[in-house]
């Protein structure tokens, strides 16, 4: 049986985000013996389901094709619980005889801390906040919750509440001197550079307060070995 793997993630016009994305599957690469596609769900040309269509006609062979899918994702939202499920079954509808696996979501996959506590730990006196997209689908930000809580950090969202804002002002509430926000984020892009400015201005409406911000960490050597590990499995 031939073994093939396709890693999907949103997608953005920012050029920064498609090479850090670039980057992140060139190095999984490195590390596997079967054919690997890096795909977009949104912010392309083609469809999702035409892309991955072509990669399967560019390795057809003789052998029965496994593919795996492996939804680069951090919460269960749309995208992964309806966009991507969708795009698959008319996928299977054009290759019945290839047989498809949807693997679970990198959230979901397991403990995401090695990749965020280093971040965290450079400031041990800073009150933590991790700053995640965040989904108004019931449940779907309760992993991040949990993940926040592992890191001794407090949650807040870009897309819902609590907000960055909402939290910094809860936070300085407390004897603190520093905060440190670490953005749930595997790449550079337009919201996380929306987040530096953010803190720009939190920096100014709270002068008595150092803020530290972290960075994304999907090109991380660690996040790497993550994802072929899962994609190996």
């Amino acid at each position: 049986m031939q073994r093939l793997s396709v890693v999907v993630v949103h997608g953005s016009y920012s050029e920064v985000y498609c090479q850090e994305f670039t980057a992140l599957m060139a190095h999984v690469k490195m590390k596997l013996q079967q054919p690997v596609l890096g795909a977009y769900l949104e912010c392309t040309d083609s469809s999702l389901t035409d892309e991955i269509g072509k990669f399967l006609l560019q390795h057809q062979g003789s052998e029965t094709q496994y593919l795996q899918i492996l939804p680069l994702f951090l919460s269960p939202g749309v995208h992964v619980r309806e966009d991507i499920p969708e795009a698959i079954a008319v996928l299977q509808s054009q290759f019945p005889a290839v047989q498809i696996e949807v693997l679970d979501y990198l959230g979901a996959g397991g403990p995401l801390t090695p990749f965020l506590q280093p971040q965290f730990g450079q400031y041990p006196k800073a009150k933590n906040i991790l700053l995640a997209h965040g989904s108004r689908r019931t449940g779907a930000n309760q992993r991040i919750e949990a993940l926040a809580q592992s890191l001794q950090a407090k949650a807040a969202y870009w897309a819902t509440e609590p907000s960055l804002q909402d939290m910094v002002a809860l936070v300085v509430e407390e004897s603190i001197s520093e905060v440190c926000v670490v953005p749930y984020f595997l790449f550079s892009g337009k919201i996380p550079a929306a987040i530096a400015t953010q803190i720009q201005q939190l920096q100014q409406d709270y002068p008595q307060i150092k803020f530290h911000l972290g960075q994304p960490f999907g090109t991380q050597p660690d996040c790497v070995a993550a994802i072929a590990q899962i994609l190996q499995s």
